[in-house]
């Protein structure tokens, strides 16, 4: 589910790849637990300084796995805040080190709304940023629906989360949602984890120069991250994102959402129809 590998002088930088290429890099459960225990795993680890996050294949990550069971009713059931992806979005939130994200194609749904928790993205001119939470019946989670608003102002974070609009890489670049633009070297072999290898290696260089810098190095970068987040910045995120995700269970058990995924037949050929929706919210 994970590649990792080591990088920068001092081995304090960690790259993961998300690494489902069959499955566009989709988030499933087993990926989701590996990425709570990574992140758990170098908390206290005084020789890691910083995650860079990236994907293999053409695609950073085609967001949640639809064939993963998600969008099932489950009456009396864990509610999504205990499910590995309410647990990993919690995780997310309360990372207390440096986390980067190289976005080397298209990102989609919680892809997307990752990389506002991250504190610094850099994607490759072929990236693309799509949130279809409408199209699915899905209402935003990990916190769009605050770090949109305050990131890119209330009418752009409408034009991603409301209308569903697929931006590039420069329109990432202007909604704030990435820091850098950067142009790939893309080999032959697309589907080799050397493919992520320029946008992701060169964060790593940066953020490495950058640390070497620092005193005490991966405990002095987690200050500067302490600060620039906002030390109470925490608890607020994780109370909306709570608030998100009982909103995401209602849809759940009205089965709006597995009647849009039916509705557009997902990974089917079939021909889309019209989703056919209960009367009550």
């Amino acid at each position: 589910m994970l590649r990792v590998c080591r990088r920068g002088k001092e081995r304090s930088i960690l790259m993961v790849a998300l690494h489902r290429p069959r499955s566009m890099n989709a988030f499933n459960d087993d990926m989701y637990e590996d990425l709570i225990d990574l992140m758990n795993a170098t908390i206290d680890d005084d020789s890691i300084a910083a995650i860079v996050l990236t994907g293999t294949g053409e695609y950073f990550s085609s967001g949640a796995d639809l064939k993963n069971g998600n969008f099932h009713p489950e009456a009396g059931g864990r509610r999504t805040l205990q499910k590995p992806a309410g647990r990993f979005m919690m995780s997310l939130i309360a990372y207390p080190k440096i986390i980067a994200a190289a976005v080397q194609g298209p990102a989609v749904g919680i892809a997307v709304t990752l990389l506002m928790h991250c504190d610094l993205v850099h994607a490759s001119q072929d990236a693309s940023f799509w949130a279809p939470f409408t199209r699915l019946a899905l209402v935003p989670e990990l916190c769009s629906s605050v770090t949109f608003r305050e990131s890119m102002g209330l009418s752009k974070a409408n034009e991603l989360l409301l209308l569903g609009k697929k931006i590039d890489a420069a329109t990432a670049l202007d909604y704030n949602i990435i820091s850098r633009v950067v142009e790939p070297n893309i080999p032959n072999d697309k589907t080799s984890f050397d493919y992520t290898n320029n946008v992701a290696e060169n964060l790593c260089s940066e953020l490495d120069r950058s640390l070497l810098s620092l005193p005490l190095g991966a405990r002095t970068s987690s200050y500067f991250v302490h600060l620039i987040r906002g030390g109470c910045r925490k608890e607020q995120l994780q109370e909306v994102c709570r608030r998100e995700l009982v909103h995401l269970d209602e849809r759940f058990d009205n089965g709006h959402t597995l009647e849009a995924a039916k509705s557009l037949k997902i990974g089917s050929n079939g021909k889309h129809r019209p989703p056919n929706y209960k009367a009550r919210l």
